[in-house]
């Protein structure tokens, strides 16, 4: 009897002594159940931050950079009392659509060996290195050489090309030494490798003899064997391969056979994009299915970007855009394609020739077309070489008779 009184005397004394030890009524205590070496079982329903995620990156691909006699002016003129060149305004109206790109392209339509070369204009071009310090400023960061151009300064113009582009913070293709010629150009972006190569057709008739056979330098002829050695390298080391093409016929829009020869190889290799460019004008964009049944983007003819050639379709460029994607699940695709035109405006003064005895020609600014409007093009100077419309430009992207890009692509 007594030991069952002193039970539940101890029951009410420890339910008292749990009572008096609460703050209040709305105090909860929270207790840890588990050990500290127990494993606590994972909230469902939490997403892992470490999910794989889809990557988007933006490309932009522009044709042919020419160092005019009148571009080169241009800058003279622009530039203030402690500077050379100022090639700012005319690449002004085109900078932000390059700089909002994550990888911008541009063919350079010539040498850029330096001063002591001389800086010239058409015939033998030769750009100073304001104009390509100036690209770079507003975004470009892949830049091909190969061209026709090439060898205008000789041999020596084309080895000081290669060495002043490998100095700058920026790829260059097309432009090799025999001993890394097999050396994959590659840029990676967000994780992706993309791999650029680059191909001529042709170098002008008056230097193809420029380098000579004992020469550590070799030019990237457009040939069967080297691209199919060089598309098999990328693949091996790169997840997208995109490679540039000077080829076709100045002045021509329609496609030739050897362009239709090399963009179906490329196809067949498996090449994501051809950038193609030299014709001078605008040129149709298109897939093209390779012998796996994958599909490759062929832009024939990116036409001129900036210049001040004479006639109107010489005046119209292409802005190619594109975006590669990788999926969550790691495959790649090209999507997103857009032809975003720019186009090439100057001024001639009729009173006054220049040494080709052509009338003047000034104040060179680029445009998108979007900016542009049917005023500055009845002002442009090429109205001296053959009447035309705002209308006109377009035409030479759209009509059966030029380019005919597809609706697909025009923004």
């Amino acid at each position: 009897m007594k030991n069952k009184f002193l039970a539940v005397f101890l029951c009410v004394f420890f339910l008292f002594a749990v009572t008096a030890c609460s703050n209040g009524e709305d105090t909860v205590t929270v207790t840890n159940i588990h050990s500290e070496d127990e494993p606590i079982a994972p909230i469902e329903g939490i997403v892992s931050t470490d999910m794989p995620k889809e990557t988007r990156i933006s490309v932009l691909a522009v044709g042919d950079n020419i160092p005019h006699d009148s571009v080169i002016n241009t800058a003279k003129e622009d530039a203030a009392s402690d500077e050379t060149y100022d090639f700012s305004k005319i690449y002004a109206g085109i900078a932000d659509e390059v700089s909002a790109a994550d990888i911008a392209f541009i063919n350079q339509e010539s040498p850029v060996g330096g001063a002591a070369l001389g800086i010239a204009g058409y015939p033998n071009f030769n750009a100073p290195n304001e104009m390509i310090e100036e690209l770079i400023d507003i975004g470009f960061d892949v830049f091909n050489i190969a061209n026709n151009h090439m060898l205008d300064k000789g041999e020596k113009g084309y080895v000081n090309t290669v060495e002043y582009f490998n100095t700058l913070p920026v790829t260059m293709i097309g432009g090799y030494t025999k001993s890394d010629y097999d050396s994959i150009r590659i840029v990676e972006k967000d994780g992706v490798k993309i791999a650029f190569l680059s191909y001529t057709t042709i170098v002008n008739e008056g230097h193809k003899n420029d380098i000579s056979s004992t020469s550590q330098y070799i030019i990237p002829y457009a040939d069967t064997e080297d691209i199919t050695r060089h598309v098999t390298l990328a693949k091996e080391q790169a997840d997208v391969v995109i490679v540039s093409m000077h080829w076709g016929s100045e002045g021509v829009f329609t496609v030739t056979n050897e362009q239709r020869k090399y963009a179906k190889l490329c196809a067949d290799l498996g090449v994501d994009v051809v950038l193609g460019h030299h014709p001078h004008v605008v040129g149709d964009v298109e897939w093209v299915e390779g012998e796996s049944g994958n599909k490759t983007l062929v832009a024939y003819s990116l036409g001129n970007f900036c210049s001040s050639q004479l006639y109107s379709y010489n005046m119209v460029g292409e802005m190619l855009k594109f975006d590669i994607v990788k999926s969550a699940d790691g495959t790649l695709g090209i999507e997103n394609v857009t032809v975003d035109p720019v186009v090439c405006h100057y001024k001639t003064d009729t009173s006054k020739k220049d040494n080709q005895n052509l009338h003047v020609r000034y104040e060179v600014r680029m445009y998108m077309m979007s900016d542009y409007t049917e005023e500055l093009a009845s002002s442009h100077g090429s109205q001296n070489w053959g009447r035309f419309t705002f209308n006109t430009l377009k035409e030479y992207l759209t009509s059966a008779n030029y380019a005919n890009i597809s609706e697909e692509f025009m923004k």
